[in-house]
């Protein structure tokens, strides 16, 4: 599903600089801009609710390894996580619009809502059938609960509206290219894990969990999406972006230093029960340990392709991107072939593209377009 969630995840941001412009400019461009937005994300759900049914069998064939009940298992799952999918294009683009008009309160809220409805649906589900498939009914659910809301908050900017301008072939524009380069990081995670299968299927495993509690504070903050509108109003400026860096840096480091030096802690408090075994732990705490070191490249990276939006100079990007994932596979195989370092040599190699991607990006910015 993650395959279709690409073009989900381009709405995060897509329109922003252009609803930024349209409120400055008045409340009907605002809404006129805001029902294009919306009119275009009911056609690519809807584009991509067809093309996940039809594209099934095709993208079922990926898990080649895979038993036969493991493949059922699989199917089950893909298919009850249709509807989050469906809702995830509309549930972003309003929250984009409340974004450009810095209501982030009603965004927060809505992350809560989905939360708690996930954890109660995860929870009685689990509790009454001890199935599987709840977690995936789960997810489904909450991403209707928060569209709902979402559609409630912005009920005054929806409506159906569709015609070919300027602004809607900016849109489309910003939206292949925004696809393509949110694919491209994708790549991270496929890169890490091939290399990681080399190591068994616990390295796999413990990548996933680590990455995920590296992620933590990234995830809860959100800081680029509220920084978006900011920036965009400042016409992308180097001098707020420089601001935002700085602050970020001093924020993430004790957390950097407490993930390295006593990784086990968050682990253990997280995942240590259940099926998780002692090997499991360390595992985790190792991937944990050397994933902390990102930790401010987090942050760092979407404010700064988020400029390079604002600023329209998407291209440059995509190509720090891919510059980003090949520094990846060369890392990773030089630390996990050559100098037998295991999983910290997956994640030194994930710190050495964020090096990278972060640095070329940064210099792009700085030296090919004047500061603002």
């Amino acid at each position: 599903m993650g395959i279709f969630l690409i073009f989900a995840d381009a709405f995060d941001s897509l329109g922003v600089p252009q609803l930024v412009r349209a409120r400055e400019q008045g409340e009907e461009e605002f809404k006129k801009i805001a029902s294009i937005m919306f009119t275009f994300a009911l056609l690519i759900s809807i584009s991509m609710l067809i093309l996940s049914l039809s594209l099934m069998q095709v993208i079922l064939k990926i898990p080649v390894g895979f038993s036969p009940q493991a493949l059922e298992a699989t199917r089950s799952s893909y298919v009850l996580l249709i509807p989050c999918l469906a809702f995830s294009f509309v549930l972003r683009q309003l929250g984009a619009v409340l974004r450009s008009q810095r209501k982030f309160t009603q965004c927060f809220i809505a992350e809560i809502i989905m939360a708690i409805t996930n954890l109660t649906a995860t929870l009685t589900g689990l509790l009454l059938t001890k199935d599987f498939r709840v977690l995936a009914v789960s997810n489904s659910i909450s991403q209707g609960v928060g569209t709902i809301y979402m559609l409630c908050v912005s009920r005054r900017f929806v409506s159906i509206k569709f015609y070919i301008d300027e602004n809607t072939k900016k849109l489309m524009s910003h939206f292949l290219q925004l696809s393509l380069l949110y694919g491209v990081f994708h790549l991270y995670v496929i890169v890490d894990r091939t290399f990681a299968s080399y190591l068994g299927e616990r390295a796999v495993s413990a990548l996933a969990y680590g990455l995920i509690v590296a992620g933590i504070p990234k995830n809860i903050l959100r800081f680029e999406d509220i920084a978006m509108t900011s920036l965009a109003e400042l016409g992308g400026s180097t001098n707020k972006l420089n601001f935002y860096l700085k602050k970020l840096a001093l924020f993430t480091w004790p957390i950097v230093i407490f993930f390295f030096i006593i990784p086990r802690v968050p682990v253990r408090l997280l995942f240590g029960y259940g099926a998780f075994s002692k090997v499991d732990v360390d595992l985790v705490a190792i991937a944990l340990k050397f994933y902390a070191l990102s930790i401010p490249f987090m942050f760092f990276w979407p404010l700064i392709y988020r400029v390079f939006q604002i600023r329209g100079k998407l291209l440059g990007v995509g190509l720090v991107a891919i510059a980003g994932v090949v520094t990846n596979a060369l890392l990773n195989y030089i630390f996990v072939f050559y100098l037998d370092m295991g999983i910290a040599g997956i994640c030194l190699g994930t710190f050495g593209s964020n090096l990278v991607t972060c640095g070329l990006g940064y210099i792009m910015l700085v030296g090919g377009i004047p500061k603002g």
